[in-house]
């Protein structure tokens, strides 16, 4: 028969050899099932990737009947600007009687060396036994045989630790359309619908139901703080037909009904790193890798070493920070700057990499080294591992400045490349109010410190009338502690550092709620703020402004904005609504 050889290599030699010698040459075997019902159907391919092929063999198929194929298919892939492509042969297969069967090995020349498949092993099961009048009956229902479902690679994670949710659909009808409803906003945690993934439809068989299923969406999650968190249900619409046409213009359709699906409810567990951690770890929780790097080897006292730490891993990286360089006294170090951050799909899952440039100055001549350390939380191993870079080897010799100018000659470099990165193309105009900068303006710009001032020094005077506890002091003292907080993110504004602005405002923010509202961090969700704000007469104009902040930071972390008008009005939104909280429940 023709599907049990088929010469095929006039149909290879048409595959295009751009690329092929860059990619690796592969000829494999897949299926669309690993179980089938008996009178079910499922899909085998045997697949040529970067190769030019010729004499085709496929298996005898000789437990299956084949419904149809050989059915060709071509795909060309660009992955990183590298090339690659694949032709496929595939086939539909319908098992004869229950059992466990294999699917031979398929066997192909490409470029005069014989390449074989593995085997397959399907299983094929008893399907449930229903009449054609049951069957009518259970068409009859919507939703019947069709389900989505949360598939997550695990339930229990540590902070900052990456979690894959795949939204997988299952199905034993025909569905004409679907689409995404609602989905959760995953509170506590930061998300990024990771787009390159293994979308291709398979079968499964559950409880003696034949499925196909395809994930439809892919979503990677970290957690920001401890605790139980709720995932909300994904909601799809689904649209399936239901017999009969109806007419539209001059056209007839088919007549379909529309219903929503969803998945159940999940609960995610996130526990709270180790104590204590290494004093070079700064928040990489995943597996990380790490190299560095100096611009010489050789140099003055004149001179500055400029020393790159490049961070790479699976864990959130937005969350990482600089490790501090344990250096000896003969070294002066500025503080390190990032000067490079991306996140890529890679194996779908999201890896990100971060660089960080120091700037380091040598005080006195001689011979010396570098080395620099790097520690992240392994949550497989459930230890801090610390990576350490090449020892670098320095010889130093006696410049001619003298340390001041020397430190004013950096600075002043410093200060030009920071100018550099001020954009230029803005749209300025004469200003023809003069609001800004009256009296007015500084009365309004002064009333949100004034009023915090105020309300400490009022707290200060009751604390010295009589004892409170330790529980109360903690409530009264928790405006003066954000406002401390605030006063440190301001300091970040002004330098430029706007992830380390939102990150302060953030712990302002929440260690704020935490401490007046007596809430144990371990606790802290933005339902629970908002309960028991409504509890305690907070306005809701006064909650909804504070969810907004939080929302901003959580938004600005992510997405790494570091707009200095945004960051202004996010200081001073801050301070203006824990005064307006201060204000109605102390």
């Amino acid at each position: 028969m023709l599907y049990q050889r088929l010469n095929i290599s006039f149909l290879f030699l048409l595959l295009p050899l751009i690329g092929i010698a860059q990619s690796e040459v592969r000829f494999e075997a897949t299926s669309d099932a690993r179980q089938v019902v008996l009178g079910g159907a499922f899909d085998v391919e045997f697949t040529v990737h970067n190769g030019n092929a010729s004499s085709f063999n496929p298996p005898s198929f000789s437990d299956f009947d084949v419904i149809s194929g050989p059915n060709e298919s071509r795909r060309v892939f660009i992955d990183n600007g590298k090339r690659s492509q694949s032709y496929g042969l595939g086939y539909t297969l319908q098992p004869r009687k229950i059992g466990k069967f294999r699917v031979g090995s398929a066997s192909v020349k490409i470029n005069g060396k014989t390449y074989t498949t593995k085997p397959l092993q399907i299983e094929v099961l008893k399907g449930k036994n229903s009449s054609a009048s049951t069957k009518r009956e259970l068409d009859k229902e919507l939703g019947e045989g069709i389900f989505v479902k949360a598939v997550l690679n695990k339930e229990e994670s540590k902070i900052g630790e990456q979690i894959v949710i795949d939204y997988k659909l299952y199905t034993a009808r025909n569905i004409e359309s679907y689409n995404v409803n609602n989905e959760s906003e995953y509170q506590g945690f930061f998300a990024h619908e990771v787009r390159r993934f293994n979308g291709r439809q398979m079968q499964e068989v559950i409880d003696g139901v034949q499925y196909t299923t395809k994930v439809i969406k892919r979503v990677a999650i970290f957690p920001q703080q401890a605790g139980i968190f709720d995932v909300d249900p994904f909601i799809m619409n689904i649209s399936i037909a239901v017999g009969g046409t109806q007419r539209r213009s001059i056209f007839s359709v088919p007549k379909v009904s529309t219903f929503q699906i969803a998945t159940e409810p999940i609960k995610l567990k996130v526990n709270s790193l180790p104590r204590p951690s290494p004093n070079s770890f700064t928040g990489a929780v995943g597996n990380f890798e790490m190299r560095t790097s100096i611009n010489r080897n050789k140099l003055t006292t004149d001179d500055a070493i400029t020393m790159r730490m490049f961070i790479s891993g699976d864990g959130d990286i937005k969350q990482v920070q600089a490790p501090k360089l344990e250096l000896s006294d003969n070294f002066e170090i500025y503080d390190p700057k990032v000067v490079e951050e991306n996140s890529i799909e890679v194996n779908s899952k999201l890896r990100g990499t971060k660089a960080f440039e120091y700037l380091i100055l040598p005080k006195n001549p001689g011979s010396d080294s570098l080395v620099a350390a790097f520690t992240y939380f392994n949550p497989d191993s459930l230890k801090y591992i610390t990576l350490k870079s090449e020892k670098f080897p320095l010889e130093i010799t006696k410049g001619e400045l003298d340390r001041t100018q020397i430190i004013a000659n950096i600075d002043d470099k410093k200060t030009k490349e920071d100018i550099r990165s001020i954009k230029t193309e803005t749209s300025l105009s004469k200003n023809k109010s003069h609001f800004i900068g009256s009296g007015f303006f500084w009365t309004l710009f002064s009333f949100p410190f004034l009023l915090l001032g105020g309300i400490i020094i009022r707290q200060q005077i009751e604390a010295s009338k009589g004892n409170i506890s330790a529980a109360e002091l903690k409530r009264r003292k928790a405006v003066k502690l954000a406002q401390k907080r605030l006063a440190q993110s301001k300091t970040f504004m002004d330098s430029g550092k706007s992830k380390d602005f939102y990150d302060e405002v953030s712990r302002a923010s929440f260690g704020y709620v935490c401490d007046k509202l007596n809430i144990p961090y371990a606790e802290l969700t933005k339902q629970n703020v908002h309960t028991k704000m409504q509890s305690l007469d907070v306005t809701d104009s006064s909650i909804d402004k504070f969810m907004q902040i939080v929302k901003t930071c959580e938004m600005a972390l992510f997405a790494g904005k570091d707009n200095a008008t945004a960051m202004n009005e996010t200081y001073q939104h801050a301070i203006e609504v824990i005064a307006e909280i201060e204000a109605q429940i102390v």
